[in-house]
């Protein structure tokens, strides 16, 4: 995860440690000055370069992270387990609420405030119980 670590860094940053290797290897930060067919310094391609290095690397993290996750997710389908939010379970008072839809006395918009779930829930176990919604 180096390049996590250099991701913090801008050009500012990275030229300051470009300097400072330089110096360490004995040689002038005029080198940095140099200019390249006339279109950029070697400071310049240099930071670029990171940059482009740095951007690369972070693609194939997340790459490599959704890669992960899926397989992740396909191991925990196999063995059965749940993916998601959990549904809801019906309400004791849905036996009663769903007779007075029936009857057409509430309609599903009621009928779903009065269980205190959203319409799609209520419609739902209307149909898991092989209720029509009309």
């Amino acid at each position: 995860m180096l390049f996590k670590t250099l991701q913090e860094y801008d050009n500012d940053q990275i030229r300051t440690e470009m300097v400072a290797y330089l110096s360490e290897l004995g040689l002038s930060e005029n080198v940095l000055a140099v200019e390249l067919d006339g279109k950029m310094t070697v400071a310049e391609l240099v930071s670029r370069l990171t940059g482009h290095l740095i951007e690369e690397d972070a693609q194939e993290d997340r790459r490599r992270f959704r890669q992960k996750q899926s397989e992740g997710i396909a191991r925990a389908q196999q063995a059965g387990v749940a993916i998601g939010r959990p549904t809801r379970k019906q309400d004791k008072r849905f036996r009663r609420v769903r007779e007075m839809y029936q009857a057409q006395e509430v309609t599903g918009q009621e009928a779903a405030r009065l269980l205190s779930v959203a319409p799609s829930t209520f419609y739902r176990w209307l149909r898991q119980e092989g209720t029509d919604e009309a």
